[in-house]
């Protein structure tokens, strides 16, 4: 018996001693519990005050609520919208970025912007159409060194005005590397109205400036015409007078050899001033057009007939290569005066040459005729490329020449809805060529 209840006895003591570890082991467990709620609570309540929302007290954020609610996952779902949200955020100011790229770059100006060192932040495409020459990584680098080509800033500079004075600057006119531009530069600011660059633009206006000119100088050769032509009706009657009286004179029989010499200048000179009224008549544009087909062929023909005296004199030899060119509506004397003014051009500058050559070759292209005159004289400096169709440039010695005759040569081909232009190098001669419409307008 005593045997058994020391066996009992040892029974309820291994069986009170579970007991007692197992209510021990549930203590730790539901405070594991409440720590856990208690870490939860707290990362919570702190993620809401990172949110901008008041922390909440605990008894509105006890177990319970914890379960039931899930904040969580409240928040977790609320984080994964605001995601969304700066995604969708996130493409829009990307594809606001491209536009404004776009617009940034097509833009018909030059635009760049400048930090207060004047370095480039950031210049536009057409920018660097204009201004940047066979440069690479252009940012961060001085505008001057870049845009101008120069080792410091101008001593006109519209960028370091801006800075120094916080305003906009205009400049009218600048020349930067051959193209003329019109700079306007204003105040790059920050939040607080501090300047922290400049923003450049520049606008080309060179084919503007030779627009311009090229009015300018209609108008100025208009009014030039109308003086032409209001003179030459004056002088041509008086000039008509002394030619025909001094021939008169040569055929009296009671003059002697002095005096003969002398009325034979009188006649010469008369006749050099008759041409040149006659010159300036035609470059009045006084005789419309007296349109009919012409061939062209024939018609350098006859000129070329009319000057073989000038060829015998200045040993020159005449090469053509006439293709079949079909007929041109044309005034056939007007555009046989500029056959001629051209290849007289061609013989005065192959004075001197011991074996001078003129080429004359005319060709079919499709709707027009191109007629190309070419001589082994000196060619034409560079210089003088731009200024020999303008009335009244000559490079002869003054009493050799006018001016005039390559200008009425332009004009009566431009009144044929043609062109005219000459190809030259120093030494190699020079080649002028002439387009003629098959049909000009007459609108």
């Amino acid at each position: 018996m005593r045997s058994r209840l020391k066996k009992r006895d040892r029974k309820k003591v291994r069986i009170g001693g579970k007991s007692n570890s197992r209510s021990k082991g549930k203590v730790r467990d539901e405070k594991s519990v409440k720590l856990l709620y208690k870490y939860i609570r707290d990362k919570v309540n702190q993620l809401l005050e990172i949110m901008g929302t008041k922390p909440l007290r605990e008894e509105e954020l006890d177990e319970k609520s914890i379960i039931e609610f899930d904040p969580i996952g409240i928040i977790a779902e609320s984080f994964k919208e605001i995601l969304e949200h700066l995604r969708e955020k996130n493409l829009q100011l990307q594809q606001a970025r491209d536009y404004l790229q776009a617009v940034f770059d097509a833009v018909g100006v030059g635009i760049s912007i400048v930090d207060k060192d004047l370095r480039i932040i950031k210049c536009n495409e057409r920018q660097k159409e204009l201004l940047v020459r066979d440069i690479k990584d252009i940012e961060g680098r001085h505008c001057y060194e870049v845009y101008c080509g120069i080792d410091s800033p101008p001593l006109i500079c519209p960028a370091i005005e801006t800075i120094e004075r916080n305003r906009e600057v205009f400049l009218k006119e600048v020349t930067k590397k051959g193209r003329i531009f019109q700079i306007n530069t204003s105040p790059l600011r920050d939040r607080n109205g501090n300047i922290t660059g400049v923003i450049e633009v520049s606008v080309d206006i060179t084919d503007k400036k030779k627009t311009e000119e090229a009015l300018y100088q209609a108008e100025k050769l208009a009014a030039v015409g109308r003086l032409a032509a209001g003179i030459a009706h004056e002088l041509n009657n008086p000039l008509g007078n002394i030619i025909g009286y001094a021939k008169l004179l040569l055929q009296s029989g009671n003059l002697g050899d002095w005096e003969r010499e002398k009325l034979s200048v009188i006649i010469e000179q008369a006749q050099k001033g008759s041409d040149i009224i006659r010159g300036l008549l035609e470059f009045s544009h006084q005789r419309p057009l007296e349109l009919r087909e012409v061939n062209i062929n024939n018609s350098i023909e006859r000129v070329l007939s009319s000057m073989e005296s000038l060829f015998k004199i200045g040993n020159i030899r005449v090469k053509k290569e006439f293709n079949l060119i079909p007929p041109v509506m044309a005034d056939e004397k007007q555009i046989e005066q500029v056959f001629y003014n051209i290849i007289l051009n061609a013989v005065q500058a192959l004075e001197g040459r011991s074996e001078g050559c003129i080429e004359i070759n005319t060709m079919n292209l499709n709707s027009s005729v191109q007629v190309s005159i070419k001589d082994n004289g000196p060619g034409i400096p560079k210089e003088h490329l731009s200024l020999i169709f303008d009335p009244f440039f000559t490079t002869k010695p003054p009493g050799k020449g006018t001016g005039l005759g390559l200008s009425i040569c332009s004009e009566i081909i431009k009144k044929h809805g043609g062109s005219i232009w000459v190809e030259s190098r120093p030494g190699e001669g020079a080649v002028f060529n002439i387009l003629l419409p098959l049909r000009m307008s007459l609108d």
